[in-house]
């Protein structure tokens, strides 16, 4: 455990969605002089149970907990852009650096759908302000399934990817997965029985996508902190890319074949950003239609609870791709 005495804890929570923009906010948020974030983004302390819902999961989090556990102890001299850090010392030493910041933040998109993280972080935590960017839960679950195979975690097309998750989300206990995630009337519901009204801020990501600075203006007073500062929005950030050509990134995408050659080693890292473009990728008509059908009663829901009509959501069309 850290030598060093733990920090305070949070202050605001960005909750999700995932696929929603909460990279770019977590980014953005950092530039903020009045602003800590956790230097781990996703580090998923009040969602433990991410860990352990599919055997990839537990994989991962197994694999990773010495390296975790090293960066933790260390000098943490670079941040970590995730990380499950579940024992409560470690989660508050996160924060051990926010000296005298207003507003200290974290952001993990897996406590939006959770069924514990809400009551969990009122428990510990009950003034905490939360925000949640929502986005149109088809377009959401199709960036969600761009990404998953643009690594090679997803095969076949959208909709046979959509019915494996069904399939893999049912025999589930807790609710869990991708499709889980979009519905976010049931969701807000249950973050509105853990906090009052005035700790709850709801962004749409087609307004954070129009209008970032408006959106974080926003953010920023809900949390406390000079809303006119500057920030630069004009980079998005996680954005699902795609190959341009799968030979050229597959070639740069192993530096080791290149060992000995003499070219800078900084080479491969700028060849494979460049060898990946925004994914163009986008539903079909149909497959629109159909899963647009599974969210049209959770969307009818939360346009009464936002008090906004979502009607565009139950359409056709579709939000921006980033």
């Amino acid at each position: 455990m850290p030598a060093e005495s733990p920090g305070r804890p949070p202050t605001f929570f960005i909750v999700g969605a995932p696929k929603a923009g909460t990279t770019s906010l977590y980014q953005w948020c950092r530039q903020h002089p009045a602003v800590f974030m956790s230097p781990i983004k996703e580090p998923c302390f009040f969602a433990p149970e991410v860990a352990d819902f599919t055997p990839r999961s537990t994989r991962a989090y197994r694999a990773d907990r010495a390296d975790l556990r090293r960066w933790l102890d260390g000098p943490r001299l670079e941040s970590r852009t995730s990380g499950l850090v579940l024992d409560w010392q470690d989660y508050l030493s996160l924060f051990r650096d926010a000296g005298d910041a207003v507003a200290i933040g974290e952001v993990s998109g897996n406590y939006l759908a959770s069924e514990t993280a809400p009551a969990a972080i009122q428990s510990r935590i009950p003034s905490a302000r939360i925000v949640m960017m929502l986005r149109n839960p088809v377009d959401r679950l199709f960036s969600q399934y761009a990404s998953a195979r643009s690594v090679g975690e997803a095969e076949g097309d959208f909709g046979a990817w959509v019915e494996a998750q069904m399939r893999q989300e049912d025999g589930r206990a807790p609710r869990f997965g991708a499709i889980w995630t979009g519905m976010y009337a049931a969701h807000l519901r249950r973050w509105q029985a853990s906090f009052a009204p005035g700790q709850l801020r709801v962004f749409l990501y087609e307004d954070y996508a129009a209008r970032p600075r408006e959106v974080l203006a926003e953010l920023f007073d809900f949390i406390g902190v000079e809303s006119g500062r500057a920030v630069n929005v004009t980079r998005r950030h996680n954005v699902t890319t795609e190959p341009r050509w799968p030979a050229l990134h597959r070639l740069v995408g192993a530096p080791a074949r290149w060992a000995g050659s003499g070219l800078p080693a900084g080479m491969f890292d700028r060849l494979r950003q460049w060898s990946r473009r925004p994914s163009t990728q986008r539903p079909t008509a149909r497959e629109r239609a159909t899963v647009a059908a599974a969210y049209d009663t959770d969307v009818q829901a939360l346009q009464a609870l936002l008090g906004r009509d979502l009607s565009h959501w139950r359409t056709a069309a579709s939000s921006p791709p980033w």
